[in-house]
C-alpha cells in the first residue's frame, strides 16, 4: 500500500519577532520540543541519524500506533530533546533543551520545521502550528526501518555496555 500525503510547506510565518514570541514566556517551548521534518536534512542514513542524535539536543519520539492505520505499533519521528531526557524519549511533554531566558538558541533558519511553522499568539492565546505532529509522522513514515535499526542498536549496545563497561557504550555513540 502506498501512502500519499500532502504537506503544506510554504509557511509565511516568521517567529523571529521576539516581541510577539516572548509574550507567552516560552509556554510552547516549555511544554514540548518542536519536531523535525525529513526535509530539514539533506540526506538521511543510519550514520547521519546517529550523528544527529549524538549532537545532544535531538530525540527519537513516537506517535502511538500507525499514523496511516497500517499495522505498526508506533510511528517514529525526530524532535528537539527535552531537558534531562535521553536519545529515545516518548515523553508526553517537557521543556526544550535549547530554550533559554531569551528564547531559542537556534536561529530561525536552524530550527526544525515544527519550530519554523510555530506562530506565536501572545500571552493569552495558545500558539499554533501549520505543521502538526501528525504531518511530521507521515513524512517520517518511509524512514521507520532506519528508526527500528537505530533503536535496536541503541538498546543492544546499552545492554552490552551494562554487562561490560559503560565507557564502551558511550564510545560507540560518540564515534561515527
Amino acid at each position: 500500500m502506498i501512502n500519499t500525503i500532502k504537506i503544506k510547506d510554504d509557511f509565511k510565518i516568521n517567529n523571529e519577532n521576539h516581541a510577539s514570541c516572548s509574550q507567552c514566556g516560552g509556554k510552547c517551548c516549555k511544554s514540548a520540543g518542536c519536531h523535525y521534518s525529513p526535509r530539514d536534512f539533506s540526506e538521511i542514513t543510519p550514520t547521519i541519524l546517529k550523528k544527529i542524535l549524538n549532537m545532544g539536543f535531538v530525540s527519537i519520539d513516537w506517535w502511538e500506533g500507525d499514523v496511516f492505520g497500517n499495522n505498526r505499533s508506533r510511528t517514529y519521528y525526530l524532535r528537539m530533546r527535552h531537558k534531562v531526557k535521553g536519545i529515545i524519549d516518548p515523553s508526553w511533554g517537557g521543556e526544550c533543551i535549547l530554550l533559554t531566558e531569551t528564547g531559542c538558541k537556534l536561529s530561525f533558519n536552524e530550527r526544525p520545521m515544527g519550530g519554523r511553522a510555530l506562530e506565536a499568539k501572545g500571552s493569552n492565546d495558545k500558539c499554533t502550528s501549520e505543521y502538526t505532529k501528525e504531518d511530521c509522522c507521515k513524512e517520517w513514515y518511509s524512514y521507520q526501518y532506519l528508526f527500528d535499526e537505530i533503536i535496536y542498536m541503541y538498546y543492544w549496545y546499552k545492554r552490552w555496555a551494562q554487562l561490560k563497561t559503560r565507557s564502551v557504550y558511550y564510545e560507540f555513540w560518540k564515534t561515527s
